[in-house]
């Protein structure tokens, strides 16, 4: 289960369009094989690129802590699975050592803080196993980054939520990277009922709207991802 409060390690891949589904692939065969207890992962979900100019695939990785997330090894968690094994499988192995290695020329990393206590709402019972909509939208702020995301979570995120098609949503915070002071991410079961929730929210709060572009900063920008996997 994933920590109430903790960071998210967001890995940004920069890929050719017809390379993204080899690369699903091999990351998950290279998680499947290098998750053990010395990886204090909660949990990690993946998402590939489908408007705006985002980059091809984002990988999200949930721990408890900073420091959990820093001392992260999972390169020495392959290399002891790869000591551990037969000659034949070395071989096999090795080969999907450097077919994931090849991917990572390309790559980007930021930590950003989460609260799933104040800064998460989602209906009961989704099922999130499906290839749902995920809306990432980065801000800057002039003030308090918390309160820039409080204001959009009464404003927008809980009213389409708890009244509209929204399925769920909430803000991390900038830790580390060089990443924008506060994302606002949303999901949505299809392009069509993230279309519907835009044109008609589910409620207006013109008191929380006002405060929220007040405290930005600067231009925005929004892309939208497709889930593609996740484990917990």
């Amino acid at each position: 289960s994933i920590s109430a409060q903790g960071v998210v390690d967001i890995t940004y891949f920069d890929l050719p369009a017809d390379k993204v589904g080899e690369f699903i692939r091999t990351h998950k065969q290279f998680m499947d094989i290098t998750l053990d207890e010395d990886r204090k992962i909660e949990a990690q979900w993946v998402y590939r690129h489908w408007y705006g100019s985002g980059h091809a695939v984002v990988v999200e990785t949930y721990f408890a802590s900073a420091e959990d997330a820093v001392n992260d090894n999972p390169w020495g968690a392959f290399s002891k699975k790869w000591q551990a094994a037969s000659e034949e499988r070395q071989k096999r192995l090795g080969a999907l050592g450097q077919k994931y290695a090849s991917f990572l020329a390309n790559h980007s990393d930021e930590i950003r803080s989460y609260d799933w206590e104040n800064n998460f709402s989602a209906k009961p019972d989704v099922n999130w196993d499906t290839n749902f909509v995920f809306v990432v939208g980065s801000y800057n702020s002039s003030g308090s980054e918390a309160d820039l995301a409080k204001a959009y979570m009464e404003w927008s995120t809980r009213p389409g939520v708890e009244n509209g098609l929204q399925l769920g949503g909430g803000s991390t915070l900038h830790y580390k990277g060089s990443g924008s002071d506060v994302q606002l991410y949303g999901g949505f079961k299809n392009i069509k009922e993230f279309a519907e929730s835009i044109s008609n929210q589910a409620t207006d709060n013109p008191e929380a709207r006002a405060k929220f572009w007040s405290l930005v900063e600067g231009s925005h920008s929004d892309q939208i991802y497709i889930h593609v996997g996740h484990l917990v």
